[in-house]
């Protein structure tokens, strides 16, 4: 899904995962190139949605073109001031992925933006 972008931005194109464990491992593969990439959760047409924005580099003349993962859901049930991180491991026993109010020792800590709208740079054609 591709926005017409609003003034003062460009085009965005949106592509929806298809799990939250999805975003997770998209948003943690940067994790060795310590880049920090908050995960945003807002609510839009009665869904939570948790999102991230991307770039595509070095990739012919799209470069620089933002790219936005989401994936959306009924209502999640989180308090928005306990949800602050989300908590990846994996190990022998599996992957395992919570949301926390605090960092743990030994997961990998994700923060978690909780905002009061869809930020404009998102499509409101988006797809929940």
């Amino acid at each position: 899904m591709e926005s017409q972008g609003f003034e003062g931005f460009g085009k965005v194109v949106a592509i929806r995962v298809s799990s939250f464990g999805d975003l997770v491992r998209l948003v943690s593969s940067a994790a060795h190139m310590m880049v920090v990439m908050p995960v945003y959760r807002f609510k839009f047409k009665d869904k939570i949605v948790y999102a991230v924005q991307t770039i595509y580099k070095d990739y012919y003349k799209l470069y620089g073109v933002p790219i936005v993962y989401y994936y959306s859901t009924d209502d999640d049930g989180l308090d928005p001031f306990k949800a602050k991180y989300i908590l990846a491991k994996a190990d022998e026993s599996g992957e395992k992925i919570e949301v926390s109010d605090r960092t743990r020792l030994g997961w990998l800590s994700i923060p978690l933006v909780n905002l009061e709208d869809k930020p404009p740079f998102i499509p409101d054609s988006l797809d929940v």
